[in-house]
């Protein structure tokens, strides 16, 4: 999709037609402004597509969102070594690979992570702070939110999130800044939008029943399993609900409507898809921090079974195990991945006039149209000197 985009930009020849191009060009169900803009600014500095580049840009938006993790799940505690201590089990769950669907994948990590860091970014710029600028903060996280909602649909979700942020402290004007914020994102979306066929003909051919399991599952989809995974998620879904009664908004509001725009990301994959994928993980586990950090104060002080210290020892025990069985897993699967890909362009090679580089037979049974269209893609991006295949192995 990155291919097609280039090739078609580089034939743009003035500015308007360029703006108009990134901003309503469609792949798949979505307007990608934000990652076509980095592809656009790539081509027009470089003028040729560096995938290493737009690899590493999507993985190393990890590193922001660890920061807000830090800056929102911090503990009271009065020592910056014993807070240190206490993060360790977060970061252990957020930087495990179970998200490797999103990792060394260009289009991949500039769409599904971005999202996530603008919408934390967004919501964490919404909540009040002291001896800061409030007119700021709204201005900033205005702009994040518009950059969510440029990144992928889920973005959107981040509308009624922060409406309910701002009208519960009777902020109107800036509910209606918050509002105008999304104006460009829906105009892009309703110029010219195509429905993708094949989500339409997946849409709502799935029961009640089974779309109320698929929400469970994709709570808990940090597990790739599908029933293993929905027990996690009624259990991440019974801490939330407990989180929410115990006014956990009051105490960390940040991480709570956080998770709230989680839980409608949830929904709306619930609706609309019907198999679990290793992106979506990366919402579960975010949903296992909340969990984590949420159950570590409300243990806090209280003495028996499950008191704080062995909470956390618990805790850090099957981070540890987590992390290592996730790496092991998806470390695997990048290999796979990686093999499937070279092999595709050693096929390529052998007949560019015939021979798709797309090889993978799952691709090939969802659309039967995506195996030539990459292949004339790839010829038409390689005589535009746009792309040039990496070295033979």
């Amino acid at each position: 999709m990155i291919l097609a985009f280039a090739t078609h930009y580089v034939q743009l020849l003035t500015l308007k037609g360029k703006v108009l191009d990134v901003a309503t060009t469609q792949t798949n169900d979505y307007k990608l402004v934000f990652p076509h803009f980095i592809v656009a600014i790539e081509m027009e500095l470089n003028g040729h597509l560096n995938f290493k580049f737009l690899v590493a840009f999507g993985n190393l938006l990890l590193l922001p969102i660890a920061y807000l993790l830090w800056r929102t799940y911090q503990t009271d505690a009065g020592n910056q070594n014993q807070r240190l201590i206490e993060f360790i089990p977060i970061s252990l769950l957020f930087f495990s690979l179970t998200y490797w669907e999103s990792l060394d994948w260009a289009m991949a990590g500039l769409q599904n992570i971005s999202v996530i860091f603008f919408g934390f970014l967004a919501i964490y710029l919404l909540i009040p702070k002291a001896k800061v600028s409030w007119r700021l903060f709204l201005f900033l996280g205005c702009l994040s939110a518009t950059l969510a909602a440029f990144s992928s649909a889920n973005g959107f979700l981040l509308a009624p999130v922060g409406l309910l942020i701002l009208l519960r402290r009777r902020a109107l004007a800036a509910s209606l800044a918050w509002c105008a914020s999304f104006a460009l994102p829906v105009a892009a979306y309703l110029y010219h939008y195509t429905p993708y066929h094949i989500s339409v003909d997946k849409l709502h051919t799935a029961s009640f029943i089974s779309k109320v399991f698929y929400l469970f599952a994709f709570l808990g989809c940090a597990i790739p399993y599908s029933w293993p995974a929905a027990l996690l998620g009624i259990m991440i879904a019974a801490i939330i609900l407990l989180a929410a009664c115990s006014r956990f908004d009051r105490t960390n509001p940040v991480a709570f409507y956080f998770t709230v725009w989680i839980l409608g990301t949830a929904l709306l994959a619930a609706w609309l898809r019907g198999a679990i994928a290793s992106r979506y993980s990366i919402y579960s586990i975010l949903l296992l921090v909340f969990c984590y950090s949420f159950l570590a104060r409300y243990l806090g002080g209280r003495s028996g079974v499950l008191n704080h210290k062995r909470f956390y020892a618990a805790s850090l025990v099957l981070a540890i195990a987590f992390c290592f069985l996730s790496d092991l897993r998806a470390y695997k699967h990048l290999l796979k991945r990686r093999e499937m890909v070279l092999s595709g362009m050693d096929h390529y090679r052998e007949s560019p006039e015939f021979n798709s580089p797309n090889i993978d037979p799952e691709m090939a049974r969802y659309d039967s149209t995506e195996a030539a269209f990459e292949r004339v893609t790839l010829n038409r991006a390689i005589q535009q000197h746009i792309y040039t295949l990496p070295p033979k192995r």
